[in-house]
């Protein structure tokens, strides 16, 4: 059984996880690779290029995490905006998925996502809303992404082909998440573990059981 981890700030993990890149391109593993709105910076731009010019490596699987922080962004709102336009058009460009973390703008992030109509899926990170932003995020065409901290009744509510498992910065196990994350929908965890792995198809290049899809 395959526990597949969509996002990781932790190096040491599987082939069968995703290690987000906060400081530049790392060969030898799969990764995604973008400017956290925690980390902007006056030099985005250039920092952008940086990043633009390595996405397209076959183990570049996702862009971000990037996103909108109305609490701990050193960026104005219209900045990070920007920002995540150039990332949501690089994923665009590449035909890989947007990871994203939002805290306090799902409003916005929701707004600018009826406005872009993109065709690569933006992935919600570390959700822990209630079950109505949840439901508003399905129905807008986002994939959610659930780790260690998460709300019950979502996980319960959210279609299990629309969901992802991820580690984040804990230090459990990512067994241990699958298994709160099924208990929590009432399904078996080896069914939720078979899905997600049906799921990260939109990878492309994610390794599962040796399997390339």
């Amino acid at each position: 059984m395959t526990f597949t981890d969509i996002h990781s700030h932790t190096l040491q993990k599987a082939e069968d996880s995703i290690y987000n890149c906060t400081t530049g391109y790392i060969a030898g593993r799969n990764i995604s690779i973008g400017i956290h709105p925690w980390n902007i910076t006056e030099e985005w731009r250039s920092e952008f290029q940086a990043i633009a010019a390595v996405a397209d490596a076959e183990n570049v699987l996702a862009i971000g995490e990037c996103g909108l922080d109305t609490i701990k962004s050193p960026a104005p709102l219209a900045t990070q905006e920007e920002i995540l336009l150039a990332h949501a058009t690089l994923a665009e460009e590449l035909k890989k998925p947007l990871i994203i973390h939002c805290v306090k703008a799902y409003d916005r992030l929701i707004a600018l996502h009826k406005e872009l109509k993109p065709q690569q899926s933006w992935i919600i990170h570390g959700f822990r809303g209630k079950p109505a932003l949840a439901a508003q995020l399905i129905k807008a065409g986002f994939h959610i992404s659930l780790g260690e901290k998460f709300n019950a009744e979502s996980a319960k509510s959210i279609p299990i082909e629309k969901l992802f498992i991820e580690s984040d910065e804990s230090r459990l196990p990512i067994a241990d998440i699958y298994a709160a994350v099924a208990a929590a929908k009432g399904v078996a965890v080896e069914e939720l573990a078979r899905q997600i792995t049906e799921n990260t198809r939109i990878f492309k290049q994610i390794r599962c059981n040796n399997t390339v899809y």
